[in-house]
């Protein structure tokens, strides 16, 4: 895991505004500059789905007496001394809200994995708001993360990824959305080189994709590449 030092300012920024950290000034500044700036929106995309995941799938297990008695303990107390901000905003947040994201930082490691540090992003999302997928790419290992955020192919159909570069004409396959939540894997130094102003692009396909090397089935949603 990273040490929270390493994150960046404003990715961190993100992170704590997902998680409700901010007091209310800093909330409100880092909304506004959120209406303008594509980036840190998709940062706070991110963010959302990665910490959604972390409560997917786990059964609901009541907490010990003790905690509940140590938790009112601990918001009882009083409160904390000021700190200065180490870079931004982790030294000054309360101890246990510092504890949540620390710990959702420890249940994710993938969230800053030093294998995959995305420099390019696109979000694609049907009309209907049925299909809604992020994904990302990190040149470093030419990696290409995926995160399925909503929607699933019909039976017997399969959705696939394409990407158009920016100065062409025909889309190439970068494979079938993985069937996980979230998926990450290596793409060719050929399909690399046209994510720099390209598009990407899900189409809805037969079983196993598409026979013809091209788009044979609808095109779902397709999004444009930015950097992050």
């Amino acid at each position: 895991m990273s040490d929270p030092q390493d994150i960046p300012q404003d990715e961190a920024l993100a992170a704590e505004y997902v998680l409700r950290l901010l007091d209310a000034e800093a909330e409100q500044a880092f909304a506004a500059r959120l209406e303008t700036d594509p980036k840190l929106q998709a940062q706070v995309r991110y963010w959302e789905a990665e910490f959604a995941a972390l409560s997917e799938d786990q059964p609901d297990v009541p907490p010990p007496a003790a905690v509940k008695t140590a938790l009112m303990a601990a918001l009882d107390g009083p409160a904390p001394r000021p700190t200065r901000r180490w870079g931004f905003a982790w030294l000054a947040l309360p101890s246990l809200l510092a504890f949540a994201l620390i710990a959702a930082f420890a249940l994710a490691p993938m969230l800053r994995a030093p294998a995959f540090d995305p420099a390019y992003h696109a979000s694609l999302a049907s009309e209907d708001g049925v299909l809604r997928i992020e994904a990302g790419y990190a040149p470093d290992g030419r990696l290409f993360k995926v995160i399925r955020e909503a929607g699933a192919p019909a039976p017997g159909r399969d959705f696939e990824l394409w990407v158009i570069g920016e100065n062409a004409t025909a889309p190439v396959s970068l494979g079938l959305v993985p069937t996980e939540q979230e998926a990450t894997f290596e793409i060719s130094p050929e399909i690399a080189a046209l994510i720099k102003g390209g598009t990407l692009a899900i189409s809805d396909e037969p079983k196993g994709g598409s026979p013809t090397g091209a788009p044979t089935g609808a095109v779902l949603a397709t999004g444009v590449f930015f950097d992050v």
